[in-house]
């Protein structure tokens, strides 16, 4: 027998002078590039190059009539990730850097590992990020350049093949990494008023951790001095710096990193008050002032270049080291850069004079809350404190303009948004707004209420024939108006001979055949009004003129009238006309079957029996 590995070659020999020939499962083998047959003299080889499992199988070597064989069995290969590398060993000897090393896995003959990779973690973050590979390698610097900030770091390694990669095997300890930085934007010297804030900036190309100097003195952050790191961004602020500070070196140290600049205090002849830049409304009194470091000295004002002087409305004063400019009323051309001078100094005022805030005079709650009828016009008032001010009309937050149907009207100081016609789109809430002010009212629009229009009394007032068809029908204001019909307080719904129908702003009823049930009152009713109609069933009258009046003893015709149930009617005159009236219900289909022997002379007519 012969056991071989997936992978690895399978060689046979024999020693024979005579030819020979070699068989794998009864089939002759012939020389490929997966199999090779060589013959040295008396030596026979057979190789199966790089074999498979489908190697597997009996090869025999046959000479003349003998023969003899053997077993091939290919065995197949594990595929699995390789196992994880042992011995790791961080060392830190040389400065910001580290040296890694390992030993690959004891199994590694057997399932050998394609490379490494390793990983690197800001101590303090969950991320862990690839920083390199290596094939073959047992060992790798990290330096600290590679990183790209200053900070703590742990590593880690796993074994990598084509079939996947082993465990994470993390470095006994962590090392401080600090990459090299280079100054790109250096600190500046810097001119500061006393009594102000001073700041120094350097940018540089890597984030490190800095310290920061004052004459020496190492800063911490506090109340007077914030330190702040932005990773390449370092700054430094010194709050309200003082005249001593005047002179004062800062510097600034990192890794590698060293940069100072100075700090001077500039000390005016003239301290202004909060008062060199203001905004101040029309008719308000606008006082400008400044302070000097002489009481003595002169001063002049001047306003967009050109010097003041005394005038209606306008104030000079002097008291001590304060010097002050009144202007008694500001208008609008009192706006301006002011400036008030002396030999050596200037202090300059930026004044903006404004018209008052426009204010909208309170509106009750009643009137800011409306509730219109559809169709109805809808009117918004307000009124503002200057007659001039411009407004705009909002409605949930979209500015209103002019078209169909609504109307913006200014009267004095009286503002008014009309609309028409109110739509339901119409309902929201209002906003009337100034620069400085703003007014809302809320709307909300209700539906108009469904009537009926008038209905002649000849339509309301109906006569109906049994066995035609009758119809009723009225006008609803709205044509998507719901309506509902009853006969006699009985709600009525579509059915054989009874349909009712809708079409636009008409509601009508339609009854076919009619019946003497169809008599009484209806009513055609919306969810704000009704109307109602009046229907009786026509009679038909029968008259009979008999030639012989006695005939009406007779059994046959008294026994029909009793058998249809007809009414008699017989007056006085009627008798002396010989006659008699049969009212007769036009649903009975009547088929006279009177004996021949009475002479009856049958006329029908809708004439009241009273009129006869």
């Amino acid at each position: 027998k012969v056991d071989v590995l997936e992978g690895e070659n399978a060689a046979f020999c024999v020693e024979e002078e005579m030819d020979i020939h070699w068989y794998k499962d009864g089939t002759e083998l012939r020389e490929t590039h997966q199999t090779i047959l060589k013959s040295f003299g008396r030596t026979h080889i057979l190789v199966f190059v790089n074999t498979t499992p489908q190697d597997s199988g009996r090869v025999m070597f046959y000479v003349g009539r003998s023969k003899t064989s053997s077993q091939l069995r290919v065995k197949a290969a594990r595929h699995c990730p390789p196992s994880c590398p042992i011995g790791v060993q961080i060392n830190t000897e040389r400065a910001n850097a580290a040296l890694l090393s390992w030993f690959p896995a004891q199994d590694s003959r057997k399932n050998p590992p394609s490379g490494y990779i390793i990983e690197r973690q800001e101590v303090g973050s969950q991320e862990w990020l690839q920083c390199l590979t290596t094939d073959s390698a047992t060992s790798v610097e990290i330096l600290g350049d590679s990183v790209p900030c200053e900070a703590d770091y742990r590593f880690r390694i796993c074994s990598v093949n084509k079939y996947g990669r082993s465990g994470n095997v993390e470095f006994p300890r962590e090392v401080h990494l600090v990459p090299v930085a280079r100054i790109q934007a250096p600190l500046q010297d810097a001119l500061v008023p006393e009594g102000q804030d001073a700041c120094f900036t350097i940018e540089l190309s890597a984030s490190v951790i800095g310290t920061w100097f004052l004459n020496g003195n190492q800063l911490q952050d506090d109340d007077r001095f914030s330190i702040r790191r932005s990773r390449t961004h370092q700054s430094l602020r010194i709050r309200g710096v003082r005249d001593t500070d005047n002179g004062s070196e800062i510097t600034f140290i990192a890794y590698g990193i060293r940069d100072s600049a100075a700090l001077y205090i500039q000390a005016p002849l003239v301290k202004f008050t909060p008062l060199s830049e203001m905004d101040r409304n029309k008719f308000v009194e606008v006082v400008l002032q400044c302070e000097l470091s002489d009481p003595l000295t002169q001063v002049s004002w001047y306003k967009d270049g050109v010097k003041l002087l005394p005038q209606s409305g306008l104030d000079f004063r002097s008291k001590g080291t304060k010097r002050q400019l009144i202007v008694q009323s500001a208008e609008f051309y009192h706006s301006g850069v002011y400036s008030c001078k002396t030999r050596g100094d200037a202090v300059h005022f930026n004044v903006d004079v404004k018209a008052p805030p426009v204010r909208f005079s309170a509106v009750p709650e009643v009137k800011r809350r409306k509730c219109i009828e559809a169709g109805c016009p809808i009117v918004l008032q307000c009124e503002v404190s200057d007659s001039t001010a411009q407004v705009q009309w909002y409605k949930d937050g979209d500015q209103l303009l002019v078209e169909s149907g609504v109307d913006f009207k200014s009267d004095d100081c009286m503002r008014t948004l009309s609309i028409q016609s109110a739509h339901p789109s119409h309902a929201g809430v209002y906003s009337c707004t100034t620069k400085d002010d703003v007014i809302k009212f809320h709307v909300e629009i209700r539906a108009a209420p469904v009537r009926f229009s008038a209905v002649p009394e000849a339509e309301t007032n109906k006569c109906i024939e049994a066995g035609g068809h009758f119809e009723l029908h009225c006008k609803v204001s709205d044509p998507t108006a719901q309506v509902s019909w009853f006969h006699n307080d009985t709600q009525l719904q579509p059915e054989t001979g009874l349909d009712i129908q809708s079409e636009g702003d008409v509601r009508k009823m339609v009854v076919n055949p009619a019946e003497p049930s169809h008599s009484g009152l209806y009513r055609c009713e919306s969810s704000d009004d009704s109307v109602q109609f009046t229907c009786h069933h026509q009679h038909f009258w029968l008259i009979l003129k008999l030639r012989r009046p006695n005939a009406l003893k007779k059994w046959n015709l008294l026994h029909y009238i009793m058998k249809f149930q007809i009414p008699l009617h017989m007056s006085a005159r009627h008798k002396k006309r010989r006659s008699c009236l049969l009212n007769l219900n036009l649903n009975l289909n009547l088929i006279w079957n009177l004996n021949p022997n009475l002479n009856l002379n049958l006329k029908f007519t809708q004439t009241h029996p009273e009129e006869l």
